[in-house]
């Protein structure tokens, strides 16, 4: 079984992974598309649930809450990255900087994880 950070860094990974490699601008919009917006209906769904003052989703729903939020934001820097590459080699970029800018881009989710952890808490009006 694997821990929790290699569980929230393989959602990270994978869902930033499934962005970058889309070929085409039109491929990345399908992906964006099919799979942007089931992440961010789920997610919506559980924000207006544990909106209410009487929800008790039961012990692992905040850990669930944070790894959907992780692959979410991990996918949207994924086709913000992939698209701004596609920007870069259509203006003539060489191949290899454009692959060196979707590696590095890897770093952004962990880094805001990191650095800005406020991200990842519910309001106050939520812990009633």
């Amino acid at each position: 079984m694997l821990d929790i950070v290699s569980e929230f860094f393989g959602a990270c990974l994978i869902s930033y992974a499934v962005a970058v490699l889309m070929p085409t601008w039109r491929w990345l919009l399908g992906m964006a598309l099919a799979v942007g917006l089931p992440l961010c209906a789920d997610w919506s769904r559980h924000w207006i649930i544990s909106s209410f003052p009487d929800s008790n989703a039961g012990p692992g729903c905040g850990i669930g809450a944070v790894l959907l939020f992780v692959a979410i934001v991990s996918f949207a820097a994924g086709v913000i990255v992939r698209a701004l590459s596609l920007l870069l080699e259509s203006w003539g970029l060489p191949r290899r900087h454009i692959v060196m800018i979707c590696i590095a881009g890897a770093a952004i989710v962990p880094a805001i994880i990191t650095f800005a952890p406020d991200t990842l808490t519910f309001p106050s009006a939520w812990s009633r």
